[in-house]
């Protein structure tokens, strides 16, 4: 039987600096453990892949869904607005021709703006960070919605709702200066998720689940002086052994009201309490978060549980 092959779904847009960056820290690592894992690996961009007579082509080869999993995890960020319906569409009509797709787009949606995801889970046995989502366009100030921020929340931690990797995120000690954010937000059409900036936070988690289990978890530090502590921005990390159980309960809950076999888990952890921070159906694991075994052992974990799902899927069609 041929063996089966995870396509990752990725705009072809990058600079020459952060392809070269995407390959270094992403897809070797994810091309080894999917060979661990006993599958084929490839990247693929949405302009790549043509539909004629019931069949979906990449570049000149028939694509089958039997045999290839769809990985597309929808992305917002400042670089990829061009790319967004070419991504969407595609994988809408892929999944009209019956492949399976392990991140649904419906959820991809949901994960990919911050408020909605911490609303959703409102009854999380982890309280969410308290946040105001607000719009901005050409009349942010005009509407003047920063008021709907309580004064009592200040300083502020305002940050893109659709952007990762930490981009744009800014604390604000008062409410002149979110008032100034919003302007420069403004240019991008970017809305902003406005929270609290939570006093006493000790870490910045990663957890990482498979089949609503918990595989990995890592502390996320901060470089001395930054307000986040993503690796991509310079912050180190660190692999944590334990957490409040409460977060296992998490994990279970989110996996299975998404219908998740991979998840990414944000927590905050502030004068002693656990926060929600974010999620993440295509979370990042690479040798920024941990040694070279650790990425393999997760990634592989995380595609044999794709192609289980896809396994089940097609049994059940």
């Amino acid at each position: 039987m041929t063996r089966r092959r995870i396509l990752y779904l990725f705009p072809d847009r990058s600079s020459e600096m952060l392809r070269a960056y995407e390959e270094g820290e992403f897809w070797v690592d994810y091309r080894a453990a999917a060979e661990r894992a006993g599958l084929d690996f490839a990247v693929i961009a949405p302009d790549h892949v043509s539909i004629a007579g019931g069949t979906a082509y990449w570049r000149d080869e028939p694509l089958s869904p039997e045999r290839d999993i769809i990985v597309y995890g929808v992305r917002t960020g400042p670089t990829h607005a061009i790319d967004l319906w070419a991504g969407v569409s595609l994988v809408t009509s892929l999944a009209t021709l019956g492949f399976w797709l392990p991140i649904p787009l419906e959820t991809g949606i949901l994960l990919n703006d911050k408020y909605a995801t911490l609303n959703a889970f409102q009854d999380s046995p982890v309280p969410p960070v308290p946040t105001v989502r607000l719009a901005a366009d050409r009349d942010v100030h005009r509407l003047g919605h920063s008021r709907l921020v309580p004064g009592d929340w200040f300083p502020v931690f305002a940050k893109p709702l659709s952007w990762s990797g930490g981009q744009g995120c800014v604390v604000c000690p008062d409410r002149e200066t979110l008032d100034a954010v919003l302007g420069l937000a403004a240019g991008s059409r970017s809305g902003v998720a406005v929270q609290p900036r939570l006093d006493g936070v000790s870490a910045d988690i990663r957890v990482v689940a498979v089949e609503g289990t918990i595989v990995a978890m890592f502390d996320r530090i901060p470089r001395q002086g930054s307000t986040v502590a993503n690796v991509s921005r310079g912050g180190g990390y660190a692999i944590r052994h334990e957490i409040d159980s409460r977060a296992h309960d998490l994990v279970k809950l989110a996996s299975d009201r998404l219908g998740l076999s991979y998840l990414c888990v944000d927590l905050l952890l502030a004068d002693g309490e656990l926060w929600l921070s974010e999620m993440e159906a295509d979370g990042a694991v690479s040798r920024l978060l941990a040694p070279a075994d650790v990425v393999h052992h997760v990634v592989a974990t995380r595609f044999a549980a794709y192609e289980r799902r896809l396994e089940e899927f097609l049994a059940g069609r």
